[in-house]
């Protein structure tokens, strides 16, 4: 075991988490002259369980954020539609275009490249980027956080303090657990039922895949008993198709994602045209999904939550980059206008709940119909009448307001 040294650093912010929350909102506070430390548990460019599905509206990040041209760049394929595939192989289709944002399409980019994009922008504008370190312990003081114990992956540890603190590390919201932990045995007893979150529980796979019958230019969402999955050509001529299923199915194959294709996914006829001569070209990725809809925003004073650790929206509304980016968005805004951090989480919650609580309502109600094979087939039957109704729900997942109209209230701040 290697011998720890506590090393003292300071910072103003600090960041757990280098992600699209995490990395664009580091990118929003170092350009406002804020001291940012952004920590990162992995080395990147790394793979991640993803969609790897960028909507248009994020393409005005990657402008604000001047990463544009890279992400553009970087290979990945240009997404005109996304076609939704019932069981039986009943389709309708949601035109890109219907979204707001840039006219040219969607983006489909592995995690691996636009993570390494943003975190190489982060350091360039002067933010303190530490990879390969992993929070440990909050270093707490009366209801507010005054540093964090890191331990690098050789077993050095280190001491880092900031006046702010960002959970930016997604479902697994660390720095939210990391509070909860501190609670846990007196909360324990009141835990009535702890076998229901593991019978409601999710888990994604996700894989490249070579050798794929799939149209270019197009995302396909399967859906399949007790789950959904979707595929999209990336970089390198390669195909990511990404999954959700109950964790109790998964149990049913022996977390063989490969049988659960051939089981159970190919039960979706269209899934079993494209996919029935594909290959991983790297191990498969899985991870357990506990929930959707909002977190806790605030958990102390002076943390706040960004990104999936502060709200977590359904896959198939391809929409959860955005809404990472949007989130970052918001919370600089707030960061930059308000002197206190009451004053701050005030702003933030307000303008979180604004800009996605009715998303995240219709995505609860459209879930019910993605896990149950004969809920979607009636709902992907009932969409075919004609273009309002696919428009109207496909708008229901986007920011309420256009992306110009939101670029422009920007730049009058």
């Amino acid at each position: 075991m290697v011998k720890s040294k506590i090393q003292n650093l300071k910072s103003k912010i600090l960041i757990v988490g280098a992600g699209p929350a995490g990395a664009s909102l580091a990118i929003r506070l170092a350009r406002e002259n804020f001291r940012v430390c952004l920590i990162e548990r992995e080395r990147f460019p790394r793979p991640k369980l993803c969609g790897e599905f960028i909507s248009p509206e994020c393409l005005e990040h990657f402008r604000e954020l001047d990463v544009l041209d890279e992400m553009l760049s970087a290979g990945g394929e240009r997404i005109a539609e996304t076609v939704f595939y019932a069981p039986d192989g009943k389709s309708i289709g949601v035109p890109i275009r219907w979204f707001n944002g840039d006219s040219r399409g969607a983006l489909s980019l592995s995690r691996a490249e636009m993570d390494f994009q943003l975190l190489e922008k982060a350091k360039r504008v002067g933010v303190e980027v530490l990879e390969d370190h992993s929070a440990v312990i909050l270093l707490q003081e009366d209801n507010e956080i005054r540093g964090l114990k890191l331990r690098t992956k050789d077993g050095e540890v280190k001491e880092i303090f900031a006046d702010l603190f960002v959970d930016a590390t997604g479902r697994a919201r660390i720095l939210g657990n990391l509070i909860s932990r501190k609670g846990a045995k007196a909360q324990s007893s009141k835990i009535q039922n702890p076998k229901s979150k593991i019978q409601n529980r999710l888990v994604g796979f996700k894989a490249h895949l070579r050798n794929v019958n799939l149209e270019r230019g197009v995302c396909e969402i399967y859906f399949f008993r007790g789950g959904y999955g979707g595929l999209s050509y990336v970089e390198n001529n390669l195909a990511n198709f990404c999954f959700l299923i109950k964790a109790d199915a998964v149990k049913n194959f022996s977390s063989d994602a490969q049988q659960i294709i051939q089981q159970l996914i190919f039960q979706n006829k269209r899934a079993c045209e494209t996919l029935k001569n594909a290959e991983p070209v790297h191990d498969w990725l899985a991870v357990s999904v506990d929930g959707f809809g909002q977190k806790d925003l605030n958990p102390v004073a002076n943390l706040f939550a960004v990104g999936d650790a502060g709200a977590f929206i359904d896959p198939f509304t391809g929409s959860g980059m955005l809404m990472a980016m949007e989130s970052a968005e918001i919370l600089a805004r707030a960061i930059v206008v308000n002197p206190a951090a009451d004053k701050i989480a005030e702003q933030y919650k307000i303008e979180h709940a604004r800009r996605f609580q009715r998303r995240l309502f219709i995505c609860s109600l459209m879930r019910r119909a993605a896990f149950v094979p004969v809920l979607s087939k009636i709902l992907i039957s009932a969409l075919s009448i004609g273009d309002f109704p696919r428009k109207m729900l496909a708008r229901a997942t986007r920011p309420a307001v256009s992306v110009s109209k939101i670029h422009q209230s920007r730049k009058n701040l």
